[in-house]
């Protein structure tokens, strides 16, 4: 379970390196540029996440263990809210409709402050990850997402669609979240006295940021020399 887990954290790396390749051969494409930037915190954050494991598994660590290296909740909390911010924002820079844009930015607003007063007000913060977060976050993000696919469909770019990296990350984001999702609602039962679910949802966790990792870093690499510089700019996007 550890080599996969190890697995997964280089595989991290390798797609935000992937990606900044792709920035690279695409500059004008500033989304793409801000992605590669979340999935180098990403990398960042779970070269930290790794310590737990580090101090299971070396004996001569074990009196951190009543450290807060030991339990990275209070890592993992922000990092989530981060995260679904990012995924959010980056769709919402490949929709054109203004009205829908101007939606998601007052919805987004409302998730954070909805999200950091659960972190506040609640004993989750260092005890557990906020289910909170991860449950508005993912049907925010899938309503996004549903939304994005519906504009292509009604726009020239699906005759093109197999230049836009967008729709591979959109791709590989919604299959990750639609079926790590369910295994949030029941988080209350990862713990010692169900150890056939933790083993499961741990199994589960993997295989999709296997797959949602390995997707994107094939994805960035395939498109890389394919596409042109196109004329999206951030600064347009607010």
């Amino acid at each position: 379970m550890q080599d996969f887990r190890f697995l997964v954290f280089l595989l991290e790396g390798i797609a935000a390196i992937c990606c900044l390749y792709f920035y690279q051969k695409n500059p004008a494409d500033k989304a793409v540029g801000f992605f590669s930037y979340f999935l180098l915190l990403t990398f960042f954050v779970e070269s930290i996440g790794l310590f737990p494991a580090a101090i299971y598994w070396n004996e001569e660590l074990h009196f951190l263990k009543q450290t807060f290296l030991y339990r990275t909740y209070w890592l993992y909390n922000p990092y989530l809210i981060i995260s679904f911010v990012v995924y959010i924002l980056f769709f919402k820079w490949n929709i054109s409709n203004n009205k829908t844009r101007k939606f998601i930015d007052k919805a987004l607003l409302l998730y954070v402050i909805i999200c950091i007063a659960n972190l506040i007000f609640s004993d989750v913060f260092l005890q557990s990850n906020s289910v909170v977060t991860y449950l508005l976050g993912s049907f925010f993000l899938l309503g996004v997402i549903f939304y994005y696919y519906f504009e292509i469909l009604l726009s020239s770019k699906i005759l093109n669609i197999k230049r836009e990296i967008s729709f591979y990350i959109s791709f590989s984001a919604l299959l990750y979240f639609l079926t790590t999702t369910p295994i949030f609602i029941y988080f209350k039962y990862f713990n010692d006295k169900s150890p056939e679910f933790v083993e499961l949802s741990s199994l589960v966790m993997i295989a999709m940021n296997i797959f949602m990792y390995g997707s994107y870093s094939i994805a960035f690499l395939w498109l890389s020399n394919m596409n042109k510089p196109t004329s999206k700019n951030i600064k347009n996007a607010f």
